[in-house]
């Protein structure tokens, strides 16, 4: 876990390129979700990984990603969205807005069973330099939508 850290620390510390029409990769790094049913044992630290491709620099991507979910079992999503810039932040950070539409495998380990499920996913996206922290909603179909808030960190490249 140190040497994952040390690594992405130092393509972080690397410059963005600038030209438009680059295409940029990312690594995404998953960890953290608050669920607002809190009547359920759920895990909160949703460790995982994951790989996004801008087609256009801060705007179009998609992204797959495999972590633990809140449930113990796996989660796959694959991704497709936009970031949209919303406002500068100080020392050159940007927020942008996210809207991404999301199908996922859930692998649910304490029953023994699986789902695939897909719908929108919005959020809000805090960028500075190589470094994207993200905050997403995830949404249910019930009287109450908000299912859970997660946080994950893209480090493009």
């Amino acid at each position: 876990m140190k040497r994952a850290l040390l690594v992405a620390a130092l393509v972080a510390a690397v410059p963005v390129p600038t030209h438009a029409g680059d295409r940029q990769w990312g690594i995404a790094i998953w960890g953290l979700s608050y669920h607002v049913d809190r009547s359920v044992d759920y895990d909160e630290l949703n460790w995982g990984l994951g790989l996004r491709y801008y087609f256009k620099p801060d705007k179009y991507f998609v992204e797959a990603d495999a972590l633990r979910d809140s449930n113990r079992g796996l989660v796959v999503p694959v991704s497709a969205g936009a970031e949209f810039r919303m406002a500068p932040l100080p020392a050159g950070c940007k927020l942008f807005g996210v809207a991404a539409l999301t199908a996922a495998y859930y692998q649910y380990a304490t029953i023994g069973t699986s789902v695939v499920k897909f719908g929108p996913v919005p959020g809000v996206a805090i960028g500075c330099g190589r470094v994207k922290t993200n905050i997403m909603a995830v949404l249910r179909k019930s009287s109450e939508p908000l299912a859970a808030v997660t946080a994950s960190v893209t480090i493009v490249f």
